[in-house]
């Protein structure tokens, strides 16, 4: 492969000498687990369940053997290195790109996106197929190292299937599954373009300062590959041979009415290369997952799901206009009804919910509302909801409904929180209290926050208080702990406050310190406790522990 690669360690800048000049590079630290990706997508991704099993463990798997190899040196170069790429199969809006761009950026790679209708063989019709490489070097701020473990995500690959009605081979479409080979598989790709006259400008610059060709380029060792398609037509493949077969199970499956069974779970290498790709590319994809329709209940869980972009999207609009959104439960259950007639997944909740709240995303900002709340019948009837609305803003009951409707919210939050809780702090060391998952609930809402953004930002709040304790010891001498109740009420004046934690943290002990050190003249103590107490009212906490100190009682 030329040059030796690096053990990459994604998500950490380190700078290392190479070659007499300094290097920005990311490298690899990689060691998650395919259950701590798994985790992940349930975080954000309702149902799928299988598909969710095999994204995250053939991913997992395909970054973790990178390192063993590269961890291990020469000895494995020359081996041949079968790749995970993976092939999703799928109606449209059901998750198969968000939950691939998910996986990416927890794992700190890079990501590309392309449509497989926009590329030609040659490139001089539409684009080539090696440009997606040359972006994950855009994507990686031009760290060629890092772009080479990267992943390459392309859409509506079914489009490139070759048609079944031409007489003779279609050309254009199996043309671009060729030129897809060898990125599949292991090529290098030339980052200069020869059409492209920056780069023309820039390497006639190099030879003239140097008086050498510059020749940079990438290599898709190690590139993933997922693709994805609805692949219509693909069912009646797979259904007439399982009626060839007619035995055993496979009858079984056959002989039930179509609406009970996916028969894309069925699908072999004989059904895509019939439905009109070629053996070799097919080959080169050797994991296959299926993607389910979404049901109602899925819909409505979608919806439900505070990291969920529909909604978290949607309150962004309003928030733009000063207006806090919220959804009753039977609003979003009707949505939901709405959604899933139309046949097209997730993206059906984002245009159900536009449709009933453009009226009002036109007409509240006129009226200065500051809270609205989305009723069922405002689903039902959005003009009449709007005039009723208009003709009385400030009747009491629209408030009391809001509140419901919040508490309700509230209620959901919790009950996702309680049950991934020790999937959501794992791994954290720290407690999540009752008063913790309502800090996180007032940062989800006042930041637009998604869920697991809250419960981060305020891991790393109370990262930055331990912090503080250590820094305030190192400064004084004196160990000080806040106990988990004045933890909480600290996390909580800060929320509140939006104040900086080493600037709270400074001012309430610095107004302690005088005490900790007469405590500390007369006892010889240095470590402390600091109650909740201690932060409500530090004077009246103050002169107590002075007076208990002196009267010979152990503070």
């Amino acid at each position: 492969m030329g040059e030796k690669m690096v053990v990459p360690r994604f998500g950490t800048q380190q700078t290392r000498s190479r070659g007499g000049s300094s290097h920005q590079q990311a490298l690899i630290n990689f060691d998650l687990t395919p259950e701590d990706l798994e985790i992940y997508l349930d975080e954000y991704v309702i149902g799928q369940r299988e598909a969710k099993a095999v994204l995250a463990t053939k991913i997992c798997t395909h970054f973790r053997r990178v390192r063993y190899m590269l961890e291990r040196g020469g000895r494995f170069q020359d081996a041949g290195f079968v790749k995970n790429n993976v092939i999703m199969i799928g109606p449209t809006g059901v998750g198969k790109t968000y939950m691939v761009k998910l996986l990416a950026q927890k794992l700190g790679v890079p990501f590309v996106k392309g449509d497989a209708t926009k590329f030609s063989e040659t490139g001089y019709v539409g684009g080539d197929v090696e440009d997606l490489i040359r972006d994950l070097v855009h994507e990686a701020d031009g760290d060629i190292e890092r772009a080479q473990f990267g992943i390459v995500y392309l859409d509506e690959i079914d489009k490139i299937a070759s048609s079944g009605n031409l007489i003779g081979p279609d050309v254009s479409r199996t043309g671009v599954q060729r030129a897809l080979l060898k990125p599949l598989e292991e090529t290098e790709v030339d980052l200069r373009v020869p059409h492209d006259p920056v780069s023309q400008l820039e390497a006639i610059e190099h030879y003239r300062r140097t008086g050498q060709k510059k020749r940079r380029t990438i290599n898709t060792r190690y590139v993933l590959f997922v693709v994805s398609g609805a692949f219509s037509g693909l069912e009646e493949i797979i259904k007439k041979r399982l009626r060839k077969q007619g035995l055993g199970f496979m009858a079984e499956v056959a002989s039930k009415q179509d609406a009970e069974v996916n028969y894309l779970r069925f699908v072999k290498t004989e059904d895509l290369i019939e439905y009109g790709f070629e053996s070799e590319f097919v080959g080169r994809l050797p994991v296959i997952t299926v993607f389910d329709p979404l049901t109602v209940d899925e819909l409505y869980e979608i919806l439900c799901n505070p990291n969920s972009s529909v909604i978290v999207n949607k309150k962004r609009d309003f928030r733009a206009y000063g207006i806090n959104l919220v959804f009753e439960d039977e609003a979003l259950k009707l949505l939901a009804i709405q959604a899933e007639k139309e046949k097209t997944g997730a993206r059906a909740l984002v245009r159900v919910i536009e449709r009933a709240l453009i009226p009002f995303e036109k007409r509240l900002p006129s009226l200065r509302a500051r809270f609205f709340v989305v009723t069922k019948e405002l689903v039902e009837d959005p003009q009449g909801m709007l005039a009723t609305f208009e003709a009385n803003p400030h009747d009491p009951s629209w408030e009391a409904r809001y509140k419901r409707a919040l508490e309700e919210e509230t209620k959901r939050i919790k009950k996702f929180i309680e049950e991934r809780q020790k999937k959501l702090w794992r791994g954290k060391g720290i407690k999540l209290t009752p008063e913790r998952m309502e800090l996180a609930i007032a940062l989800h809402r006042r930041d637009d926050f998604d869920l697991h953004q809250a419960l981060e930002e305020l891991f790393i709040l109370m990262r930055q208080v331990k912090n503080y304790e250590r820094s305030f010891e190192r400064r004084t001498g004196f160990k000080v702990s806040f106990s988990d109740e004045a933890l909480d009420l600290i996390l909580r004046h800060i929320i509140e406050m939006d104040q900086g934690v080493y600037a709270y943290c400074d001012r309430i002990l610095n107004l302690l310190e005088y005490g900790l050190r007469l405590v500390n003249e007369r006892t010889g103590q240095v470590q402390f406790t600091i109650p909740k107490e201690a932060i409500e009212q530090p004077d009246l906490y103050l002169n107590s522990l002075i007076r208990h100190t002196y009267s010979g009682k152990k503070s």
